[in-house]
Parts: C-alpha cells; sequence; structure tokens
C-alpha cells in the first residue's frame, strides 16, 4: 500500500499534536514513529509542512481517506466478476472430462490454480496498490507487449490443441477477469460469463466455447487498459512483489495437494466449493476497509500519548477480529447452502461436507496470509503458509490421525502461526499502515 501525502500529513500531526515546523521535522516523525524509510518520508515530508499539512489535515478530517479499490476489490458489484469467472470456467468440468479425459482435465486445472494465484497476487502488488494501479500497468509498454503475445496465441491452441491449451486458457480466464474487476466492468462481464454458461448448458461444443471465453477475457482487458491513462507513478519494487506472488501461489498449494479434493467429481467439484471461501472473504475484506476510515480518524484526532496507542490498537484489533469473523460466519452459512443444493443434486453427503469444509479452512489460509502480506509482512505470510504446507502433508500421510482432515490441520496450524504476527501488527498500528509499501 503506497500512503498518500494526506495520510502522511495526519500522522505527523498526531504525533507532535501541532503543525511541523519544516519538512525536516516531518521527515523524522515519519521515520521515527511512521516507521518509513528515508527515501520514502522526505518527499512526503515536504508535502506535510506548513499550509500543505493544515490543507491535509482538514481533508482527512472532513472525508475519510478512501481506501483504492485496486489493492482488493470489495464492491459486491465488481466481485460478481471473479465468482462468474469460477463459475463459468466450471461449467467446462463435466464436458471437458468427457471429451479429454478426467486425467487431463485434472492435470489442467491443478496446474492454472496455483500459476494463477501467483500472478494474481504479484500483479495486484506490482501495480494495483492504488488509484493509480491501471494507469501504472498501462505504462509498462514493453512487458504488456510481450503479454499480450504470448496470450494471442492461447485462442489458436484452444483451435488446434484443446487438451495441451486448457490450462493457459484458464490462467488468461482467472487473471484477465482481475483487470476487469479493478477497471469497473465486474457486473458486465459477469453478465457475458452467465451468457457463456448458458452456452455450454443449450449444446455448445464445449471447446467453442472455451474459445470465447477467452476471447472475451482478452478484449475485456485490452479495453479496460486502453481506456485507462497512463500513470508515471513507478511501480512496487520486483523484491517486493515476486515474494508477495510466491505467497499466493504457496497457498493454492493447499488445494492442489490435498489429496481429499476430488478435480474430477462433477456433483461436487471444488471450484464450485471455493465460492462460499470466496464469499466470506469479499465481506471480510470489506470490513477491513474501515481501517481507512475509522482508524485513521483516530490516529489523526490523537497526539502521541500512551492511552492514544492504547486505543487506535483496540481499533485496529476490532477491525481485524471483525473482519476475521465475518469471514467465518458467511463461509459458514454459504457452505450449507451449497451443501444443502449438492445434496438435492444427489452428490455423497459425506463428501460434500469434508469439501466444503476443507476448503472453508482453505480461505482462512488465504485470509491470514492475505492480511499479512498486505500490511508488508511477508516472512510471517510465508511462515503462515509453511506451516500450513507442512500440517496438511503430515494430516494426508495419517501422522495426525486418520481422522484429522488435511485442510482442517493446515487451517488450525496456519492460525497458531498467524496470531502472533497480527497481534504484533495491532499493537503499533501506526507503524503498520506506514510500512505498506
Amino acid at each position: 500500500m503506497r500512503i498518500t501525502e494526506g495520510q502522511a500529513a495526519a500522522r505527523v500531526h498526531a504525533a507532535l499534536g501541532r503543525e511541523p515546523q519544516d519538512a525536516l521535522e516531518s521527515a523524522v516523525v515519519l521515520e521515527a514513529w511512521g516507521g518509513l524509510v528515508p527515501r520514502v518520508a522526505m518527499p512526503l515530508a515536504r508535502g506535510t509542512a506548513g499550509t500543505a499539512a493544515r490543507r491535509a489535515r482538514a481533508t482527512a478530517t472532513a472525508a475519510p481517506v478512501k481506501r483504492p479499490r485496486e489493492v482488493t476489490p470489495s464492491d459486491p458489484r465488481e466481485l460478481l466478476g471473479l465468482v462468474a469467472a469460477l463459475l463459468a470456467t466450471t461449467a467446462w468440468v463435466a464436458p471437458l472430462a468427457v471429451e479429454f479425459g478426467t486425467a487431463v482435465t485434472e492435470g489442467a486445472w491443478k496446474l492454472a490454480l496455483p500459476v494463477s494465484f501467483a500472478l494474481q497476487w504479484l500483479v495486484r502488488r506490482r501495480w494495483l496498490t492504488d488509484a493509480d494501479g491501471l494507469g501504472r500497468l498501462r505504462a509498462e509498454r514493453g512487458l504488456l507487449t510481450a503479454a499480450g503475445a504470448v496470450s494471442a496465441l492461447v485462442p489458436l491452441g484452444v483451435l488446434l490443441a484443446p487438451e495441451r491449451s486448457l490450462a493457459a486458457a484458464l490462467l488468461v480466464t482467472w487473471v484477465g477477469s482481475l483487470v476487469v474487476v479493478v477497471r469497473g466492468w465486474g457486473v458486465q462481464y459477469a453478465l457475458g460469463l452467465v451468457l457463456a454458461v448458458a452456452a455450454v448448458h443449450a449444446g455448445l461444443p464445449v471447446r467453442a466455447d472455451v474459445l470465447a471465453v477467452v476471447l472475451l477475457t482478452q478484449a475485456a482487458v485490452v479495453a479496460a487498459l486502453l481506456t485507462t491513462p497512463r500513470s508515471s507513478s513507478p511501480p512496487t519494487p520486483w523484491g517486493r512483489s515476486l515474494p508477495a506472488g510466491a505467497v499466493g501461489g504457496a497457498t493454492a498449494l493447499l488445494v492442489v495437494l490435498d489429496p481429499s479434493v476430488g478435480w474430477a467429481s462433477a456433483s461436487a467439484f471444488p471450484v464450485v466449493a471455493l465460492v462460499p471461501s470466496l464469499l466470506g472473504s469479499i465481506w471480510a475484506n470489506r470490513h477491513l476497509d474501515r481501517v481507512w476510515t475509522v482508524l485513521l480518524d483516530v490516529l489523526a484526532s490523537t497526539r502521541l500519548r500512551e492511552h492514544a496507542r492504547s486505543r487506535a490498537a483496540e481499533v485496529f484489533g476490532g477491525i481485524v477480529a471483525g473482519a476475521f469473523a465475518r469471514l467465518l460466519l458467511l463461509t459458514t452459512a454459504s457452505s450449507l447452502v451449497l451443501g444443502a443444493v449438492l445434496h438435492a443434486d444427489g452428490a455423497d453427503p459425506a463428501a460434500v461436507t469434508a469439501l466444503l469444509l476443507g476448503l472453508g479452512c482453505f480461505g482462512v489460509v488465504g485470509f491470514l496470509a492475505g492480511v499479512l502480506e498486505s500490511y508488508s509482512r511477508l516472512g510471517s505470510a510465508g511462515a503462515v503458509v509453511v506451516v500450513a504446507l507442512a500440517a496438511e502433508v503430515l494430516a494426508g500421510a495419517g501422522v495426525l490421525g486418520d481422522a484429522v482432515l488435511p485442510l482442517a490441520a493446515a487451517a488450525v496450524a496456519a492460525t497458531a502461526t498467524a496470531v502472533p504476527a497480527v497481534v504484533r501488527l495491532v499493537r503499533q498500528p501506526a507503524r503498520t499502515l506506514a510500512t505498506m509499501l
């Protein structure tokens, strides 16, 4: 997350309880109390001194700071695009398994899921960190040219060798949907994918439907970038972005490596069962947006005193705990609804329950790793995922007992690992927000 001049001014005023005398004093406060490095603190400090600080503080007091949606798209209308992308590609499963075999279909999904997670986390961290996100991405001409050339081969591969190009088609659809959603076209994109699902059920050959969805996604991504002005602001360094992508990809491995997840099951396919945890994450992330309204108001309106820090920590802790509670509540409720639908469709109740429970636990791990990564705690996020993977492997091998679900063991281990790191975040709210770079 990139700190703005308004946020920097609020933190300086919260620390001093008055206007800074000059830019140097602001820089010292931002480095000592805000946790910023000098190369970041000095440019911000120039905008916090004198009249600029008064204007920034007035803005922060009169109107709450708005968190850019590019960081975590949380508008329900736009997130319909992400859910629709999952459901649309799920509609391909049974027809593809019939046409190309279970092994080919399963292999494509197992490859596409972790790679798409890794790319989504990387793209978010590298470019989509503030309101200039898409403009910053559009400015990457060389990278976009190379990516476009590779992506252009996917429709040709779907036509000539669909069984070998399925993973690439899934990758284009899932990663491209992120760009479309960030542009604000989630509803329109979702409607297009709904039509694609209907076409499959109406008898359209599955390879033609895969081709149509890929072309739709590619056209939407191109339009989204071309209708966004270029930005000259620099992206997040690769040294910060690549580890974020690695954490995201490793998180998805939890699903891929779980032996209890049947990737070719037509009645309880894992991608459908991922929807409850996705919905839970949506609600949780919307609640976390309160950090950029409620918490910043607290920091901007108090001086640097012990009771002020305690109050801010209490507010921050309440927001994080509330987000986690919402994740569990909505995931559980939507899992019960989806379970009832799958049971009515003739699926094995025990298998459906185990699948929904396991993927709900996967959502817990992903949420915890995502929170720590978003607050620039990459080491802690990586530790959460590594511990979760280790617990999953042990549970899958029967070391923890035959009755323990691998993903449930992963969620318990991840939670135990994440709690101390989250507590450290909560205890220093100003430093936590200042170091989201």
